[in-house]
């Protein structure tokens, strides 16, 4: 992207949802009924992956899976402030302090910590119909052509692909 001039927050956006399998094999077969998803649309990225489990944990998967690839993937854009919007209420006020999602000493608080020497992360409630990582693919807008693509690919991630039947998904 455009490196002299980057904003000072990237907006993110994570969502989780538990769908319904319509497809009876893909229900037979075992296929993971929850999806998490996060946006970064500064950048043109969308992440969905299937996962199995309650919709609060499937919300912190989000936002660590987004954590995890602005320090991985986009870790050459600078990036030092984001600004993490989500529709789950429970997600967001657990933030406060006083919450059961994030006890001391729990793994999440220690993965806050550690990311949080890295960014400044905020989180903030935004209406369903405004979440962005919530919106199609295709209403991402294309890369113009003065603009390159910011995320950096592993070199041995092409061996790592492995082309098969569907897979059920993530056990958090």
């Amino acid at each position: 992207m455009d490196k002299t001039n980057p904003p000072a927050a990237i907006a993110c956006y994570i969502g989780a949802e538990h769908l319904r399998p319509s497809d009876p094999w893909l229900r037979q077969q075992g296929l993971f009924a929850g999806l998490i998803i996060f946006g970064i649309p500064h950048y043109g990225v969308q992440f969905k992956c299937r996962v199995e489990g309650d919709l609060i944990d499937l919300e912190f998967a989000a936002f660590f899976a987004l954590l995890r690839t602005i320090t991985t993937k986009l870790k050459d854009e600078a990036i030092r402030s984001v600004e993490v919007f989500s529709s789950n209420p429970e997600f967001v006020f657990a933030f406060t302090g006083r919450s059961k999602h994030l006890e001391d000493g729990s793994e999440r608080v220690k993965l806050i910590n550690e990311y949080s020497q890295k960014l400044n992360i905020s989180v903030r409630l935004i209406d369903r119909r405004h979440n962005q990582a919530l919106r199609s693919p295709a209403e991402y807008p294309a890369l113009p052509t003065n603009r390159y693509v910011a995320m950096k690919p592993d070199p041995f991630e092409h061996r790592k692909v492995r082309i098969g039947p569907f897979l059920r998904g993530v056990e958090l």
